[in-house]
């Protein structure tokens, strides 16, 4: 699943053109793009609204400018997993996927990427509620992706209300 911005494709692969890398598992010379995916409803609302804590209240105009995709796997995809008993095998510890220093996880992506197995991306644990993995896709497998759903986060209150309480959120508009 993601959620993004209406105006934003839904498998949106990033960063930009001419923009330089700023999330976890961007590339640090611009050679692939990432689109950043989660394995759960709350996991990508964490990952989308919770970035900058403490976050106490969220506007619903913020909310309805969003859409959540639903995204089905058109072939099995091939991912790293940097958690669990993976950490030792790979001789780093979880500060990779939860640390602030993304150059090291930039870097870490980065010959992922070149490795001659050829990953389709890296599978690792939230940073904003670790109950659940978030999935980097490397722009090499998009044609493993589609789109199913891909209805307004505000369409369903009920899904809404349960969000903001399990994160205890409050609304304004």
């Amino acid at each position: 699943m993601r959620i993004h911005a209406h105006a934003r494709n839904a498998l949106w692969f990033g960063p930009g053109s001419g923009r330089r890398p700023i999330h976890r598992f961007d590339d640090p010379t611009g050679r692939f793009r990432v689109c950043y995916l989660g394995t759960t409803l709350e996991v990508c609302f964490a990952e989308t609204f919770l970035r900058n804590p403490p976050v106490r209240i969220l506007a619903l105009d913020d909310l309805a400018a969003r859409s959540v995709a639903t995204v089905e796997l058109r072939r099995e995809l091939r991912v790293v997993p940097i958690h669990g008993s993976s950490l030792a095998r790979l001789g780093v510890t979880a500060e990779l996927a939860s640390g602030s220093d993304y150059a090291v996880s930039q870097l870490w992506s980065r010959a992922l990427w070149e490795h001659g197995d050829q990953p389709d991306g890296i599978l690792y644990p939230s940073r904003h509620d670790d109950s659940a993995l978030c999935v980097a896709v490397y722009d090499r497998a998009k044609d493993g992706l589609a789109i199913v759903r891909d209805p307004s986060l505000a369409e369903d209150p009920q899904q809404l209300a349960r969000l903001l309480r399990r994160y205890g959120l409050g609304l304004t508009n």
